[in-house]
């Protein structure tokens, strides 16, 4: 009785078998999808961001241009460098629910389309010199990035399920950090070699239209080439919703907010400001290194050169943590490496390059465990698009609040400094190692172990439970109180956000 309802409420909610890989016959499912299917759906996805990718790597190598041709302060560029994130401090987690609701072709589509039109109003403000109105650009495309960040990890979860989460997730990490390389690299010989910054604005432009032709591009693959069984897809789900009586309207439901569970909701609660920390960071080391003593292009170019570590080692990492787990231990590794870092690079003469493999080093083992946490700690397809929105919403608001509180710590330095940025990004590194090991410790008494568990240790445990509700390692339950602390925070957090950038925006 048990599996047959089981069977319904999947179908119900339009979940083929790929869509659900945490036991062993969903893993067998996944198994036979052609990796012929995979590669071509896997080389799609991590197209999509590459224009937004872009032109946000090129902002920290031109953050001193920036400042003196259009005439902004600290601040004012650190409004510059949120603007993306400050729209999708609550866009996210609307997004993330129609993305669950409707499906991520119909989404991305208008993603991709909404980005292209912010980097043309982006490049277009760099054209005629206004500031704001390059501030308004970020913010079209940080509409379509969030959403479209979301759809990316639901790809990913559908076509390769749990057991391989981290080698996607790696793999597009490396193609993302070869993008950053490349455009920071390049940002200042372009301004040089052509006389005018603005190219470098210009050139996401055409990207992002490669981007929507690859949406298109994905979208018929998989409607005219992928078998229907294989597909991510919401039609499946509003046709028997219609055939059983129900409209869109009954099934679609904020609820699904409050069903997520406890130990999802633990990451994004806990980690506030530690990505804008990090973000900070790399935005500003080319300046950092040009205050040194450096050329402006030489900084530039060492600035970027945290990204090659990430490129080659993105992908061996991923293998790495499905080979040998313990996820949680690398989040609690990567605030060491930033530590050393940012007291390396702001406060010893050693070659700014010695701090950067620090940096690199980190930026390669902190953000992708988490992310592929998050999917095994919510498990559930049809709640996946939601758990990145909330994710992404948290993550968007400590980067709001960060970026500009750096500029403005900044601009009150002695000489426009980083000594106090660096000394705040020293202080919540210190708090991420604490979080880290309380990870480890809650997966142990409270996870059955399942963050620190290999692949195959998880499904030869899974492969033994009779009652997944009942057991540590799948039981996946919300707590109401802990749902209403964690959106609280939310709430005090996107509050906070947009205070600090509508202060220092007008």
């Amino acid at each position: 009785m048990d599996t047959e309802k089981s069977q319904v409420e999947q179908s119900v909610l339009g979940l083929s078998p790929a869509d659900l890989p945490l036991d062993g016959t969903e893993d067998e499912t996944l198994q036979r999808i052609p990796w012929s299917y995979k590669w071509i759906a896997l080389l799609c996805v991590v197209s999509l961001p590459i224009g937004h990718t872009w032109t946000g790597s090129a902002l920290g190598p031109l953050k001193n241009t920036l400042r003196i041709e259009l005439g902004v302060n600290n601040a004012q560029f650190g409004v510059i460098s949120s603007a993306d994130a400050f729209v999708n401090t609550v866009f996210p987690i609307v997004g993330g629910l129609v993305l669950d609701w409707w499906g991520p072709n119909l989404v991305t589509m208008c993603c991709t389309a909404v980005i292209l039109v912010g980097s043309v109003v982006a490049a277009a403000g760099v054209q005629v010199g206004l500031w704001r109105v390059l501030v308004s650009g970020h913010v079209l495309m940080g509409f379509g990035i969030a959403v479209l960040d979301s759809a990316t990890q639901k790809f990913f979860y559908h076509w390769f399920g749990a057991s391989g989460l981290a080698f996607a997730f790696g793999l597009e990490s490396a193609i993302a950090n070869t993008i950053s390389l490349v455009s920071g690299m390049v940002a200042i010989p372009i301004r040089n070699g052509t006389g005018w910054y603005g190219w470098t604005f210009w050139i996401p432009v055409f990207f992002c239209g490669f981007s929507l032709a690859v949406n298109v591009a994905y979208i018929a693959f998989e409607r005219l080439a992928v078998p229907e069984r294989f597909r991510l897809t919401s039609g499946r789900a509003r046709a028997i919703a219609e055939q059983r009586g129900l409209s869109d309207r009954k099934r679609f439901s904020w609820n699904v907010l409050f069903m997520l569970p406890w130990a999802y909701l633990m990451l994004p609660a806990t980690q506030l400001l530690q990505s804008g920390a990090a973000g900070g960071f790399s935005t500003s080391s080319a300046d950092i290194i040009f205050m040194k003593g450096y050329d402006e292009e030489v900084a530039g170019y060492m600035s970027t050169a945290q990204k090659i570590l990430p490129i080659v080692l993105s992908p061996v990492v991923g293998l790495a943590i499905d080979k040998y787990g313990h996820r949680f231990h690398y989040v609690a590794t990567a605030p060491i490496l930033w530590i050393i870092a940012c007291s390396m690079l702001g406060f010893t003469d050693v070659h700014p390059l010695a701090a950067l493999v620090f940096s690199s080093l980190a930026g390669v083992i902190n953000s992708m465990p988490l992310q592929i946490c998050i999917p095994l700690l919510v498990a559930d397809q049809a709640k996946i698009g939601t758990a990145f929105g909330v994710w992404r919403a948290f993550n968007n608001s400590g980067s709001t609040i960060m970026d500009v509180v750096y500029g403005a710590l900044q601009d009150d330095t002695e000489g426009q400094g980083y000594s106090k940025v660096l000394l705040v990004a020293i202080a919540i590194k210190a708090w991420a190692f604490i979080l880290g090991l309380s990870y480890i410790f809650i997966d142990y008494r409270f996870l059955g172990k399942g963050m620190t568990m290999t692949r195959k240790q998880r499904q030869a445990r899974e492969a033994q439970i009779v009652d997944r509700q009942a057991d540590p390692l799948t039981r996946r339950t919300s707590k109401k109180w802990f749902t209403t602390l964690t959106f609280s925070l939310l709430v005090a957090i996107i509050a906070s956000a947009w205070a600090v950038f509508v202060r220092y925006l007008i």
